[in-house]
């Protein structure tokens, strides 16, 4: 670790390549990659989904580079090297404090500290969302073994942790700006061109060289293996959604009249009452002879809400009190539905707010994928 005061920082400067490019790409990367799963995250619509995964997929990827980099980097990409920064810590504090800090090759103490935070919080963040992705989407390496309670919690801690980058983002870009103004020295500049100022003649320690080729073999390795667990894992059919043949009486049936909605959309005791109720079926008599009605029953108990566990199911079981047959008034689909025009579902393209596949493209199959929302322009009847 090297530091001198400020006041030797705005003599003569040499300036001296102290960050990489790979940690400079690996810095912008990450930023562009965490900007993007925020705004996605946080302000755009749930067809961007697939944005929001690729992006959390590209902050995997720069980790496990980052944390190799930071084993066989140039000097002052080591983790180690960052490690014996964080001793001068109160060293740097008190000359922070009389706005004089020492200025440092390499990350300060209190840098390294935000950088290790980031890195954890990070790490946590990519494991809850795979868990919320294989959990409640039921997609990804993990849909085979993760349940939608253990998604569904993961969700509250993934938006907690996201919150909490944004803390850590404001206070990073505030540290950055103090610097700057109390050392004389563009940081940001530097984590472009990779170059910081040093006092002409002062000794530097010969630094440790990268070494590339080890970075690269143990990349090459754990891609390797996790990309095989993971292909493997992968293969493992999506839990708690079971294999279901279409029942064509039901389809003819029910479908005659309305889109006939996918089992999984109510829980078996609203289908047994509403079976029991057709002679007074919302205003009409949708009455059934006994074999078709049985054989209607049979279907819907078997591929009822409690067969499956994706989101639509779990959420759709908690019924309105007061309307347990209809999906439109339970709580999740109000909340879902409350910035949708009232319009659209009047509109010659929907027709109804019943009409789960005027928006949903996969509603047949019961996923619901946010992927597959396709919300037509309202239009007139």
């Amino acid at each position: 670790m090297v530091n001198w005061s400020v006041s030797d920082a705005h003599s003569s400067l040499q300036m001296v390549r102290v960050w990489d490019l790979p940690t400079r790409l690996f810095h912008w990367l990450l930023v562009l990659s965490v900007f993007t799963a925020l705004l996605t995250g946080f302000l755009a619509p749930e067809w961007w989904l697939g944005l929001h995964l690729t992006a959390g997929y590209a902050i995997v990827l720069l980790l496990v580079f980052r944390f190799v980099w930071g084993i066989f980097g140039t000097e002052y990409a080591r983790l180690s090297n960052m490690a014996n920064a964080t001793r001068g810590i109160w060293n740097y504090v008190r000359g922070l404090a009389l706005l004089r800090p020492p200025h440092y090759f390499g990350h300060n103490p209190a840098g390294v500290f935000m950088i290790f935070g980031f890195l954890a919080v990070f790490v946590v963040l990519v494991v809850t969302g795979l868990m919320i992705e294989g959990g409640e989407e039921k997609q990804g390496p993990l849909a085979g073994v993760t349940t939608y309670a253990l998604g569904h919690r993961a969700k509250e801690v993934h938006e907690v942790l996201a919150l909490l980058v944004l803390l850590m983002i404001g206070i990073h870009i505030a540290g950055v700006s103090v610097e700057s103004w109390l050392q004389g020295v563009n940081l940001v500049r530097g984590m472009i061109d990779g170059l910081m100022p040093r006092p002409w003649g002062y000794h530097i320690p010969t630094p440790r060289r990268a070494r590339p080729l080890a970075a690269g073999s143990v990349i090459l390795v754990l891609a390797i293996a996790t990309g095989g667990a993971l292909y493997a894992l992968s293969t493992l059919p999506p839990l708690g959604i079971p294999p279901m043949a279409e029942n064509a009486t039901y389809r003819a049936e029910c479908g005659a009249c309305h889109w006939s909605f996918h089992p999984s959309l109510l829980p078996r005791s609203s289908w047994e009452q509403l079976l029991a109720k057709l002679d007074e079926h919302f205003g009409e008599d949708a009455s059934l002879p006994a074999d078709k009605k049985n054989e209607i029953a049979r279907y819907l108990a078997a591929y009822s809400g409690e067969s499956w566990d994706t989101e639509a199911a779990n959420r759709f079981r908690l019924v309105s009190a007061s309307d347990p047959m209809q999906i439109t008034k339970t709580s999740y689909w109000v909340a879902k539905h409350r910035q949708i025009d009232p319009k659209l579902f009047q509109s010659a393209a929907v027709k109804s707010s019943s009409n789960c596949t005027a928006c949903h493209k996969d509603a047949d199959t019961g996923r619901f994928d946010d992927q597959r929302i396709e919300v037509p322009k309202a239009s007139g009847p």
